[in-house]
């Protein structure tokens, strides 16, 4: 009965027994395999009858369609129950997803039915079937040929986890990232075998740049995953340890790739560029501590039948291969040479070189000319008139019109001519007065012209001004 004491099963002496020997295993094994209890026999029916009437509708609404069994399988797949997607369920979608035709109508049922199990009001939506419709979305995205993940990888916009449900926010923004990464690296690393080289050793020097950030963004996203939540809880226990068993899935061939990137990368930093080198020698930071934290998410592996996912790659010598190899990488990183602090070494000596490089370049030429060819050709233009002569200050000032003889400025007859009568004939070329205003400066009688060496015009007589000429004091 779901309403049974957990006491009857595990008594109290044995219960204590347990935690006094540190058999923290064994006592989680026990209260998971209890965990069915977690729901009462009302909730159990009430879920299941809802099941059965979201089927019902189902039926009726594509019984008889081209795509009738492709809709019943990612329906029994996602279903609203405290068990992983059944696997048959999963290879009948993988068979649909290497037909070109069949991918965009699978990505439409999978984008329908996510937004389905975030809604409250319709019985799958519950955190255990949005984890399961993301964990079949997933397992597709790594079957079959590149046709799906790229068709994916263009609308990556589409996926919209249930904003109600964390664990399958987490887990979306990695499906997210990964399909980003495939879009900028045009490859799945987390689908490589140990039976073929990774592309990681094929790749150029820029290649290899261009595709580090992307990967190492993959499976940092991926570390970011916390569902241990989840195991507590009865309904979601299942689907969460399923999912924590695919991101290891994915993490095995994700940080191979990286561990070669970064072995590559650390043989070529002093030669980069100062900024790939800087760049670089932060990324190689960062990858010195997912050793650690793989290993604490490999420690959430789950083997066992329930929860397990049902291939080759993953079972227990694959996980224990697994952890052999990460606790080899970090024992490498610990020698001299593959450390944090020699690979920024290297970036520094690199930026430093490039410093030294620019200041070590040659003057460019301003002119292709000597001084004696510049002085040569300033003598020939000034011979042929071409050119002022700079040594007779006169030659510098401006050639004045040939109108005829010019007159000398003479202030005594300028006098004279302003007493004379008006209608005297001017002179055509008359003579310049250089302590005159200017034609635009209307100065009113009587008054001073601010002017440099100009005297107080108007205010003194003739005879004033030929004593001021002259040098001698005037009179009175």
């Amino acid at each position: 009965c779901p309403e049974v004491n957990l006491q009857i099963w595990f008594p109290k002496l044995h219960f204590i027994s347990l935690v006094k020997k540190h058999h923290f295993a064994h006592l989680s094994k026990l209260i998971a395999k209890c965990s069915m209890w977690a729901e009462s026999l009302t909730e159990h029916l009430k879920r299941r009858a809802a099941v059965l009437a979201e089927r019902v509708e189902l039926e009726l609404s594509v019984a008889g369609t081209e795509y009738a069994p492709l809709e019943r399988a990612i329906f029994k797949a996602t279903k609203n129950n405290t068990k992983v997607p059944k696997e048959k369920h999963v290879i009948a979608l993988h068979r649909a997803v290497s037909d070109g035709d069949s991918g965009k109508t699978i990505l439409k049922m999978l984008i329908r039915r996510l937004k389905e199990v975030g809604q409250e009001r319709i019985s799958s939506g519950s955190f255990a079937a949005g984890l399961k419709t993301l964990a079949v979305w997933h397992r597709c995205l790594n079957s079959g040929d590149n046709s799906f993940i790229q068709l994916c990888s263009q609308y990556v916009h589409v996926l919209e986890p249930p904003a109600q449900n964390p664990l399958a926010l987490m887990y979306g923004s990695y499906i997210r990232e990964l399909l980003q990464a495939f879009a900028k690296c045009n490859h799945a690393y987390q689908r490589e075998t140990d039976y073929e080289d990774s592309k990681i050793l094929k790749l150029s020097q820029s290649e290899l740049i261009g595709h580090v950030p992307p990967l190492l963004k993959q499976l940092n996203k991926l570390l970011e995953c916390d569902l241990q939540g989840g195991l507590m809880d009865g309904k979601t226990r299942c689907s969460v340890q399923y999912v924590i068993n695919l991101l290891v899935l994915d993490a095995i061939p994700l940080f191979k790739a990286v561990d070669l990137a970064m072995d590559r990368i650390r043989d070529c930093v002093g030669s980069l560029d100062p900024e790939d080198a800087e760049r670089m020698a932060g990324m190689y930071g960062r990858y010195v501590k997912m050793p650690e934290r793989l290993l604490l998410l490999l420690k959430q592996a789950n083997t066992e039948r329930d929860v397990s996912v049902p291939l080759t790659a993953f079972d227990t010598k694959a996980l224990r291969a697994f952890k052999v190899r990460l606790e080899s990488v970090q024992s490498k990183l610990r020698k001299e040479g593959c450390d944090y602090e020699t690979v920024k070494a290297l970036a520094e000596v690199a930026m430093q070189r490039s410093n030294d490089e620019t200041d070590d370049l040659p003057l460019k030429a301003i002119a292709t000319f000597s001084l004696d060819e510049i002085e040569a050709d300033q003598i020939s233009q000034t011979e042929s008139g071409d050119l002022l002569d700079l040594s007779s200050p006169s030659q510098n000032q401006a050639k004045p019109q040939d109108n005829g003889p010019q007159a000398v400025w003479d202030p005594f007859n300028e006098l004279a001519s302003q007493n004379s009568a008006p209608s005297a004939p001017r002179q055509t070329n008359a003579p310049v007065n250089p302590f005159a205003a200017p034609p635009s400066t209307k100065a009113p009688p009587g008054s001073f012209i601010d002017f440099d060496l100009a005297p107080p015009v108007g205010t003194l007589t003739g005879d004033a001004l030929k004593d001021l000429y002259s040098g001698q004091p005037a009179a009175g």
